[in-house]
C-alpha cells in the first residue's frame, strides 16, 4: 500500500472510530503522510532489533544516481591521481547500520563499491593489502541543505552514474530521480498494515482523551 492510500485509510478509520464522540479530528493529509513515514522508520528499527525484519524486502533501487563535481575542493585529488566525484542519495535508515545498504556500485551491477561512513575508515583503508584499488564510496550521514546525504566516489575516475539498493528514511525523496517508478518506491510493503494499525490506535486514544477532558466542562449545571 502506498503512502497516500495508507494516510487516507488511517483518516477514514479515525473518523469511523470517533463516530458518536464529540471530537473533530483536525488532521491534514500532509501531516498524516509525514507521520506515516515516521512510524515506518520506528517499526523498521523495532523489527530489525527483534530480528523479525528481512531488510531485503524493504530495499529500493535507484539506478541513475548522477556523479558531479559539486564541491571542487573534494572533487579531484590530483596528488594521488585518483578521481573523487560527488553524488547525492536519499537519507538512510541509520539505525540499520551497514544493513541499510545492500548494494552500491556500477549501474549494470557488475562492480560493487566498498562503503565507508566514517573518516577513520577511510584512513585505515590505505593499509589494505587486498582490494586497495577497488572503487569505494564515502557517505556523510548528515543531511545536507536538500535533506539528502552527500557521497563521494574514489578509484572510479570515469564513472558518470552509479546505482544503489538501500532502505531509505523517506521514500518520497526518490522523486528527485527520474529513473524510478513512483508506484514502486511509494509502496511501503510489508510494514503498511502495521503502520496503519498503530497510527489509528494512537490517534483514537488521543482524540478520545481530549473528548473526556472537555465533556465535564461543557455539562450544563442542574
Amino acid at each position: 500500500m502506498d503512502i497516500s492510500k495508507i494516510s487516507s485509510a488511517i483518516y477514514n478509520d479515525i473518523v469511523a472510530g470517533l463516530s458518536g464522540v464529540n471530537a473533530n479530528p483536525n488532521i491534514s493529509m500532509e501531516q498524516l503522510e509525514d507521520e506515516v513515514i515516521e512510524m515506518r522508520e520506528s517499526i523498521i528499527k523495532e523489527w530489525y532489533l527483534k530480528g523479525i525484519l528481512k531488510p531485503h524486502d524493504l530495499m529500493l533501487a535507484i539506478n541513475c544516481i548522477e556523479i558531479d563535481c559539486k564541491d571542487p575542493a573534494k572533487c579531484c585529488n590530483t596528488s594521488s591521481g585518483k578521481s573523487e566525484a560527488h553524488f547525492e542519495i536519499p537519507a538512510l535508515v541509520n539505525d540499520l547500520g551497514i544493513d541499510a545498504i545492500e548494494w552500491i556500485g556500477s549501474i549494470d551491477r557488475s562492480v560493487r563499491f566498498d562503503v565507508y561512513y566514517t573518516t577513520d575508515g577511510l584512513k585505515y583503508r590505505k593499509y589494505k593489502k587486498r582490494g586497495a584499488d577497488r572503487p569505494y564510496v564515502y557517505i556523510e550521514k548528515a543531511p545536507n541543505q536538500n535533506g539528502m546525504y552527500d557521497g563521494w566516489v574514489f578509484n572510479a575516475p570515469f564513472v558518470k552514474n552509479i546505482s544503489i539498493l538501500a532502505i531509505f528514511k523517506d521514500p518520497r525523496q526518490i522523486e528527485q530521480f527520474n529513473c524510478c517508478d513512483r508506484s514502486e518506491y511509494l509502496d511501503l510493503g510489508s510494514v503498511s498494515n502495521e503502520i496503519k494499525k498503530r497510527l489509528v490506535e494512537q490517534k483514537l486514544r488521543y482524540y478520545r482523551g481530549i473528548n473526556a477532558q472537555v465533556l465535564p466542562n461543557t455539562q450544563t449545571p442542574r
